[in-house]
């Protein structure tokens, strides 16, 4: 199982490391960041031994087997490159013949052991989420596990499935697997569509999900739009991931601000949403500021145009939004309508004709959905709406 051999190798670098190394306490457990990350893989492991049948049988249980190999492939990375950095500095200062080489040497090793630890930190964050979603899934399937772990587990990871809108858990699960798991390398995950589909809500759930919050260092949503401006593009992204100065608003080109983006994703685990996309244009401008660190930085762009998306992607799969059936159509609307509440039985008839008349597109059925609910709950009412004109046309598509 790749899962488990991942999490074995990691627990063998993270006992040479405990040895070799003298590691900074961690702000957060007041206990030794290889001690915490020791603790919570082997945690880990216990599970996986445990439950290596039931992956083979459960989506989502694989699902949550992928994210713990690339998790233990994540720490194993910084431990490697930390190891390749401090080579290349002991190199480095054998070659200083000079008091300002020394010093400079010495900053330098500095700085990489900040950035080391500030790794390790934002690791055991992430994994401290996924254990506890581990914890809540055994005991919401109620396995008799025989793992036991001294932590308190009574705060539990909630579940984003209670979230979901209807129909959109699957693709959910699909963006979340591309975004976390597989490559290393910066990678576009495209998710293509006509308007009222479902692009933005999908994009917008994954980008609020609180794993993905932890996965990436730092994020930022833009909005593009048919009328993008390139400068604004970059402003927005540079708002988002760092405070910008009103003389670099006012006075910085474009170009620089391109380069300003560039060296603060640098280095940086990032996850990037370009939301509306309109021309490959647009994406061939602004393309240039995101660097590959190989460091699992992801880029999401939503678009209603194929050309752009296969622009965009690289090579990559296309993530193609598809449409709700009668049947999710129908329990979006009757939510929207009537949340927890009991429905008059007379109105489920037109109801699902209005339904079916939204042609599957969730933002029709959510505004059509919004003003039923203030209407009559009368058949004579709905009646009215659903003759009034084509439904589909609430989706502004």
């Amino acid at each position: 199982m790749a899962a488990y051999a991942a999490v074995t190798s990691l627990l063998q670098s993270l006992d040479q490391l405990s040895k070799t190394h003298h590691s900074s306490y961690s702000l957060l457990y007041k206990k030794d960041q290889t001690e915490v990350l020791t603790e919570k893989y082997t945690f880990l492991k216990a599970f996986l031994e445990d439950f290596t049948n039931v992956f083979h049988e459960d989506i989502k249980m694989k699902h949550l087997e992928r994210m713990i190999q690339e998790a233990a492939h994540g720490v194993e990375d910084t431990i490697d490159s930390h190891r390749l950095v401090l080579r290349q500095s002991r190199r480095e200062r054998r070659k200083a013949n000079t008091i300002f080489h020394q010093i400079q040497n010495r900053r330098e090793r500095r700085q990489a052991n900040t950035i080391f630890h500030q790794n390790l930190e934002y690791a055991i964050e992430e994994i401290g989420l996924i254990q506890r979603e581990v914890t809540k899934k055994i005991k919401l399937s109620r396995f008799n596990c025989k793992i036991s772990h001294s932590r308190d587990t009574s705060s539990q990871f909630p579940l984003d499935q209670k979230d979901m809108i209807v129909g959109l858990d699957e693709d959910l699960l699909k963006i979340k697997d591309r975004l976390i798991v597989q490559s290393s390398k910066l990678e576009v995950v495209p998710i293509v569509g006509m308007g009222g589909i479902g692009k933005t809500t999908l994009a917008r759930r994954v980008y609020d999900d609180s794993l993905i919050t932890y996965h990436f260092y730092v994020r930022a949503w833009i909005n593009v739009s048919q009328e993008f401006d390139t400068r604004d593009i970059f402003l927005s992204i540079l708002r988002s991931i760092s405070v910008v100065r009103d003389e670099v608003e006012r006075n910085n080109t474009t170009e620089q601000l391109a380069e300003r983006v560039y060296r603060s994703l640098k280095w940086r685990k990032y996850l990037i949403v370009l939301d509306d996309m309109w021309s490959i244009e647009a994406w061939q401008h602004v393309r240039r500021s995101f660097p590959d660190d190989h460091n699992g930085s992801r880029i999401v762009l939503s678009t209603r145009l194929v050309d752009v998306a296969s622009s965009a992607s690289s090579g990559n799969s296309l993530h193609q939004m598809r449409f709700l059936s009668m049947e999710e159509s129908w329990t979006i609307l009757r939510d929207k309508v009537f949340g927890d509440s009991s429905y008059p039985p007379e109105v489920e008839k037109i109801g699902k004709y209005i339904a079916h008349q939204c042609q599957g597109l969730p933002l029709a059925v959510v505004a059509i959905g919004g003003l039923l609910s203030t209407m009559s709950n009368e058949t004579g009412s709905w009646k009215t709406v659903a003759e009034k004109k084509p439904v589909r046309s609430w989706s502004g598509s």
